[in-house]
């Protein structure tokens, strides 16, 4: 993440509630956890990869945040599971063509920010919410 403010902003939407974190890059993952913390989230679960997120049962989770990287077919699949379990997806890319392959979820584009990462997850937590 591009912004190293990682200070304590708490978000009504996001009070309490159990984030799905899939990402590759260890230092953007841990950025991702404080932020979602720091807001209010009681736990982060990280994935370092789509196949390892699929094995998960996603009841728990609230709010998932998945990288899209090239559009994988494994990133692809796990946004429609999560979607399909009613899991509210925010996908980053640097690619805004790759975006548009995850229906129903929430585009990011990279690199974002704390207040950017904020909002878009606002937003998918209120679109669920309709």
């Amino acid at each position: 993440m591009n912004d190293a403010r990682h200070h304590r902003v708490m978000e009504p939407q996001m009070q309490g509630l159990h984030a799905l974190v899939v990402e590759e890059e260890y230092l953007v993952a841990a950025g991702i956890e404080q932020t979602l913390r720091a807001a209010g989230a009681a736990d982060v679960t990280i994935r370092n990869n789509a196949n390892t997120a699929r094995a998960l049962d996603f009841s728990g989770f609230a709010l998932a945040v998945i990288e899209a990287r090239f559009g994988s077919a494994d990133a692809v699949a796990l946004c429609a599971a999560l979607r399909a379990a009613r899991v509210p997806v925010v996908v980053t890319s640097a690619d805004v063509a790759v975006q548009a392959l995850f229906t129903g979820a929430t585009p990011l584009a990279k690199p974002f920010d704390t207040e950017a990462l904020l909002a878009a997850c606002v937003a998918a937590r209120r679109r669920e919410v309709k």
